[in-house]
């Protein structure tokens, strides 16, 4: 907005005329003669905007013609938030515009103090090309001329400067050479001006990539991060553990080989509107995968069941478990799922299989801004705190965090597993989920979650009966080809992955020979197949032939067994169960982080199996199966927590 130079009440914009719009003053501390001043003046100007003639209203208050026009003046100025100063503009002794020197700075020796007020901005005006200089150096703009630091120190552009005024002819009579301090504090806090004229690109210059992204997206705008209900609105993320296990692995001759891990991943699924934690998943990758994504959001779907807690003086909190085990609120799913832009995040089989199973709507937010997902984040340092930043083999915050005390070591004295930091995760997590939150009103998420169950209000969006018992998020499809040959006597069968799969509608029906079948498969357990006709039409569940259909296995597990197998490095006869037989491979030859991280993952799935009550091997191949980490004998030192 601009201001004409004479003031008529009657040319000005409305909007400037609207007193409502003005900004404010506040007051009350001021002294009894700079207050009535202001009120002197405010009170003329409403009288002015009023109608009141001017005359009558100077006599009235006591002040000039001139006055007024000046304070109307300063109160309709532009202001640097884009308003008008407004009521502002009364403020005594407040100034407008900065203070431009004119007297030229006169030739002086360095010892006198004083009188160069305004002198460096004078400096600058009539050497441009320091000015500019100045500002390559400080927003790191230097473009082909050098090449940037990383952060240029002040005292480098100081050093520069005074080079420069050199090269430039000027003496040590010359402003800035005859000062003390060669302009040093007057440098200083023109470079401070410069952060408030550009703060985004002295953020990026000067003040790290972190700091510059959240100054870019943070702490203006309208908020997005809003939830008015439970299951609206849920966060995802994963946090590598701060600490350090081991893995006991049996030995051919005897007791157990410890092998270390370091590098694994809690996956969390946080609802915003509660705060509280839906599902988690820890992974022994040393990067998480789509599939183990995918295994968290199923933990946040199935209701949750405690388990057993094989740690020495440690059990579940009272009231302590997870919002699925609510009566109501099992098979819940969510609205929103938000996420941030990691590879495995971002995969098209999680896309699908979230918004196919739950129906909820991705949303994976601004590349590298975590704080669009605030909860999550604080929830995992809150999970570090109470858990494994307390335990001896925690690798800490970082490197120099007192609480890092040769982690490896404490891992094997104390022996230290991957099934101590899981349930240390479930104990952890449960007793955040029962603790009163005072975002909440001193009430913990569970509590919340209690009351928006038992509120029959039909807000919940709850997964099908029908659907429960297979959600298919991991599930793979593959389209094979059904082989088989009536003169050699070979029934319908369908080639997938390294084994034979068929039922007995499949094995009767010889004219599906050379039909293409769409095989949807569990990588979790490939011991069976569902099978569709090319018309969609299911042809029902093929299992695998041999052991392939009996022993509890993953589709990882089998592609492994297949490649040692292709390169000689495990040898399989037909009579043969493969999954001890590569356990027992794994065992021998786990003297390297892939090894040993393929063993810890089937050792895992195992105990997962045996824990839903499923079937492990017939009794022959159970006399086959090595001593899993679980069948340890009891060792007398515990993990103290």
């Amino acid at each position: 907005m601009t201001t004409k130079f004479r003031i008529d009440r009657d040319c000005l914009d409305a909007e400037l005329k609207d007193l409502t719009t003005w900004a404010t003053v506040k007051h009350d501390g001021w002294t009894e003669a700079k207050r009535v001043r202001f009120e002197k003046f405010e009170g003329a100007i409403r009288k002015y905007f009023a109608g009141a003639c001017v005359k009558d209203v100077c006599l009235e208050l006591g002040i000039s013609r001139q006055e007024l026009h000046r304070a109307l003046r300063r109160c309709l100025q532009e202001h640097a938030d884009g308003r008008i100063y407004g009521w502002r503009g009364l403020i005594h002794y407040a100034r407008q515009k900065s203070y431009v020197r004119t007297i030229p700075v006169t030739p002086h020796p360095r010892a006198r103090k004083g009188g160069d007020t305004g002198a460096f901005g004078q400096f600058l005006d009539r050497n441009p090309d320091l000015e500019e200089g100045i500002q390559k150096r400080f927003y790191k703009e230097m473009g082909d001329e050098m090449v940037d630091e990383p952060r240029i120190p002040l005292t480098a552009i100081l050093t520069w400067l005074i080079a420069a005024c050199k090269r430039k002819g000027l003496t040590g009579r010359d402003y800035p050479l005859c000062t003390q301090s060669m302009a040093r504090t007057a440098l200083w806090r023109y470079l401070r001006d410069l952060i408030a004229r550009d703060t985004q690109k002295a953020a990026d210059a000067r003040f790290g990539k972190h700091s510059a992204r959240r100054w870019r997206r943070t702490g203006h705008g309208p908020s997005t991060i809003k939830a008015t209900r439970p299951f609206e609105r849920i966060e995802f993320d994963g946090h590598r553990i701060d600490a350090s296990c081991i893995l006991l692995i049996p030995h051919i001759l005897g007791g157990y080989v410890k092998r270390h891990l370091e590098r694994f991943w809690l996956l969390a699924i946080i609802d915003v509107f509660t705060r509280a934690i839906l599902g988690y998943h820890v992974s022994l990758n040393s990067e998480y995968t789509a599939d183990d994504v995918l295994l968290c959001v199923k933990h946040a779907l199935t209701p949750w069941t405690p388990k057993t807690i094989t740690i020495p003086g440690l059990s579940y909190a009272k009231e302590a478990g997870f919002p699925s085990a609510i009566g109501n609120l099992s098979w819940v799913a969510f609205e929103e799922f938000s996420y941030d832009n990691a590879k495995a995040n971002l995969a098209r089989k999680v896309l699908n299989k979230i918004t196919t199973a739950t129906g909820a709507s991705i949303n994976p937010g601004p590349v590298e801004t975590p704080e669009r997902r605030p909860f999550i984040e604080r929830f995992f340092q809150t999970l570090e705190e109470a858990g494994y930043h307390r335990t001896p083999s925690t690798t800490g915050a970082n490197p120099n965090d007192p609480r890092r005390r040769n982690p490896k070591k404490a891992a094997e004295t104390l022996e230290i597993t991957s099934d101590h930091i899981r349930e240390i995760a479930e104990l952890v997590i449960t007793r955040y989920n029962a603790t009163p939150h005072s975002g909440l009103g001193n009430k913990s998420p569970l509590d919340v979650m209690t009351a928006f169950a038992s509120n029959d209000n039909g807000l919940r969006n709850t997964i099908p009966e029908d659907r429960r018992h297979n959600l298919g998020l991991l599930d793979v499809e593959f389209t094979k080809t059904v082989r088989g040959n009536i003169a050699k006597g070979r029934r319908p069968y369908v080639d997938c992955e390294h084994a034979r799969y068929r039922n007995d509608v499949l094995a009767r029906n010889v004219d599906l020979i050379g039909t293409k079948l769409e095989l949807v498969m569990d990588p979790e357990d490939a011991r069976s197949v569902t099978a569709h006709l090319p018309n969609g039409a299911e042809l029902g569940a093929l299992t695998a032939n041999n052991f392939w259909g009996i022993t509890p296995h993953t589709l990882e597990m089998r592609k492994a067994i297949h490649i040692l197998k292709k390169k000689r490095l495990l040898f399989l006869s037909d009579n043969q169960d493969p999954i001890p037989a590569y356990l027992r491979f794994l065992a021998e030859s786990a003297n390297n982080k892939k090894t040993t991280r393929a063993y810890a993952r089937a050792q895992d799935y195992l105990r997962r199996q045996e824990r839903s009550k499923k079937t492990l091997t017939p009794e022959k191949a159970e006399s086959e199966t090595p001593a899993t980490e679980s069948a340890a004998p009891a060792r007398k030192r515990t993990l103290t927590y």
